[in-house]
């Protein structure tokens, strides 16, 4: 007896398969074609805000993109910080409370008062990293460049919070000033990179992500909304390249703060962050924004104080922090 073989491409067979099953299901289904619902349609964003560099002819740069709607997934997180929130207010703690919470694997994100603006103090210093990362891109040895210190600024002295001095009389290279100006937030360090950055790529920065550019002879305010995009384009690496970004990132995790975001964490966490503190009278402003790397999922947070004491507010901060982090950790594990 002769058996017959066919010799046909797997890639045949296979649609041979399927198409057997399909017709089978027809034929059970009496002839009715079933009509399915897509899933995925359930988990796709109804309107989505994006941010794209327009600087070339043809090519739009994606840079950044939002989700329009506050994410129901963090409700428990948003409720138990808005309620902390208010009652810290109306035991007149602080008069004003600005929260950014953004989980940077998904993009789910809410905010609390989100349109109230503060002066940023020491946490523009990010712009400025984010300046020098640009120009090195353009010439990497400018890192390695030296600047002459001659000695301290007069408006360098206005720190309330401070634990490093540059040596005066010292040539530093920019990425001793950098480290200086990130983890220990030193003014002179600030003030010497600000006298030599690349003041048009500074302005653009804040063009590009849509940020009101400051005014150098003005008060400058920002809101949550618009100063975590600096935090965001560094974690993505969409505006400066891989190694830059992871740069700036590492030196923000050598931060020596630990009056504020760091309270509320496990000592073991990493964390990237700036903060930013101003007395002015009786009025008192602290802030603090940074990514926690916990766990493989992590997560953007950012607290923008006023009243009228540090102590209280890096209190809140600190307690902020911690709500934060506990129920995203439970949030994380389930």
């Amino acid at each position: 007896m002769k058996v017959f073989k066919l010799n046909l491409p797997l890639y045949l067979v296979l649609i041979l398969v399927c198409g057997a099953f399909a017709g089978g299901k027809y034929i059970l289904s009496n002839g009715k074609s079933e009509v399915t619902s897509p899933q995925m349609a359930n988990s796709c964003p109804s309107a989505m805000d994006q941010i794209r560099l327009k600087d070339y002819e043809l090519t739009h740069p994606l840079i950044l993109t939002d989700i329009s709607t506050q994410s129901d997934a963090l409700k428990s997180i948003q409720n138990k910080i808005t309620e902390y929130v208010n009652q810290a207010k109306a035991n007149q703690k602080a008069d004003d409370i600005s929260v950014y919470f953004r989980r940077l694997d998904n993009g789910s994100w809410f905010a609390i008062n989100p349109n109230a603006t503060y002066n940023p103090a020491s946490m523009i210093k990010i712009a400025y990293l984010i300046t020098y990362m640009k120009m090195a891109e353009l010439n990497p040895g400018v890192l390695n460049s030296k600047v002459f210190f001659a000695k301290h600024f007069s408006q360098g002295n206005n720190q309330n919070i401070k634990d490093f001095q540059l040596k005066e009389g010292v040539n530093y290279t920019v990425k001793d000033l950098l480290t200086a100006m990130i983890a220990h937030s030193d003014n002179d360090a600030t003030l010497l990179l600000s006298q030599n950055m690349n003041t048009t790529i500074y302005d653009n920065i804040f063009k590009d992500l849509n940020i009101p550019i400051p005014n150098p002879v003005a008060e400058y305010f920002i809101s949550v909304n618009d100063y975590c995009k600096f935090y965001r384009v560094l974690y993505s690496s969409t505006y400066t390249r891989p190694e830059y970004s992871e740069y700036a990132l590492k030196l923000l995790t050598l931060s020596t703060f630990k009056d504020g975001l760091k309270k509320g964490l496990d000592e073991n966490v990493v964390i990237a962050h700036k903060f930013g503190e101003r007395i002015i009278g009786n009025k008192a402003q602290l802030h603090e924004f940074g990514i926690v790397f916990y766990n493989k999922e992590p997560y953007l947070i950012g607290v923008m104080t006023t009243g009228n004491s540090l102590p209280l507010l890096s209190e809140i901060v600190g307690e902020i922090s911690r709500i934060a982090y506990q129920d995203y950790k439970t949030l994380s594990n389930s």
